[in-house]
């Protein structure tokens, strides 16, 4: 993944136009790059894709003033990790899609406390968040975008939790400018990047690839190496800048992500069974031989069990309409879960 160079997004065009349909645009997170790509050609824009593009500028347009108020409302350190920042690195950074402003805090308690007292909204129950990365999402009256005060960075489960403590150490002035505001070292953030993904579903997007390349280009993918081992990230940073290589830069395609990653290549939407597929073949790929067994296990054990909220009943539903639902893109089957109301 060569940083900002003409390969690179000459070549996120080309993916573009191989989308088969606009939910596998959306899907991989290139919408708002099809619709500036499509407008530069002259092109109309499909209804719903113009529709995205107008709610992301929405959305995007509050997003410095915010920071701006979190900044003088907390006199302690913020990065700002992920959307806006990395937005910040594209060549267009409208082109990158983000809903929300994630802060991590060398005091998230503090920090919470200090953007509401300036008169920042809490949203939702603060006990449901104790657990979680981030505390409870906030808001300004009146602003759609949401600020996540984080605790720590996301990562998956099966690896070790990131060092909070030298993330903030390897701090660098935002790229957004916002005065006071930090963000993560670029290859530092990189694989922040990269772990985050994973947490949810390893390379399940383009967009994610994308974002890596934004930040670093040789320098900083070889310091990103380095933290990766030292955090013990390693295997899964390389399965990351393997795939980055071959869908971006003509790299070779390793035999491992021909199995679980082909839908990069076709700018299409992963399929259920290959979602799947990829919670186990992701850590086993990843990790050293000896913690593949005990990875594989948390991942089949959280395939299998409920969530906090959900009853077993819709869980068993849920389960059905997977297997039956196996070769349906990811996204459709979602919103067929969701209009049956089984979330």
């Amino acid at each position: 993944m060569q940083g900002d160079g003409a390969l690179v997004w000459d070549r996120v065009d080309a993916l573009v136009d191989r989308a088969p349909t606009i939910d596998s645009l959306l899907a991989h997170r290139l919408h708002l790059v099809a619709a500036r790509v499509w407008r530069s050609r002259g092109w109309t824009l499909p209804p719903e894709l113009e529709a995205e593009a107008r709610r992301a500028g929405m959305i995007a347009m509050p997003a410095y003033p915010l920071l701006e108020r979190a900044c003088a409302a907390y006199d302690g350190k913020l990065m700002l990790m992920k959307g806006a920042e990395v937005a910040a690195h594209y060549r267009h950074p409208s082109d990158r899609y983000f809903c929300d402003l994630d802060l991590l805090a060398d005091d998230a308690s503090a920090a919470q406390r200090a953007l509401i007292e300036a008169g920042f909204v809490e949203c939702g129950d603060p006990e449901n968040y104790e657990h979680q990365q981030h505390l409870s999402p906030l808001v300004w009256p009146g602003v759609p975008l949401f600020i996540e005060v984080h605790r720590r960075p996301n990562s998956p489960a099966w690896l070790p939790p990131p060092p909070v403590d030298e993330i903030l150490k390897l701090s660098v002035p935002s790229a957004t400018g916002v005065e006071g505001l930090l963000a993560p070292d670029p290859a530092a953030h990189a694989l922040l990047l990269v772990a985050h993904s994973w947490a949810q579903a390893p390379l399940r997007r383009l967009a994610d690839l994308l974002d890596v390349a934004a930040l670093v280009g040789e320098d900083g993918r070889r310091r990103a190496a380095e933290l990766a081992r030292r955090w013990g990230w390693e295997g899964m940073w390389q399965v990351a800048a393997s795939a980055g290589d071959a869908v971006l830069s003509n790299g070779a395609w390793p035999a491992s992500l021909r199995v679980w990653a082909r839908h990069l290549t076709q700018t299409r939407d992963r399929t259920v069974l290959e979602e799947h597929i990829t919670r186990i073949a992701a850590p086993a790929c990843a990790l050293p031989v000896s913690a593949v067994p005990g990875a594989v296990a948390t991942a089949i054990r959280l395939t299998a069990t409920r969530r906090e909220d959900e009853r077993w009943s819709h869980k068993l539903k849920r389960s059905g309409l997977a297997l039956a639902h196996a070769f349906m893109p990811r996204s459709r089957h979602d919103q067929v879960v969701s209009e049956r109301r089984l979330w």
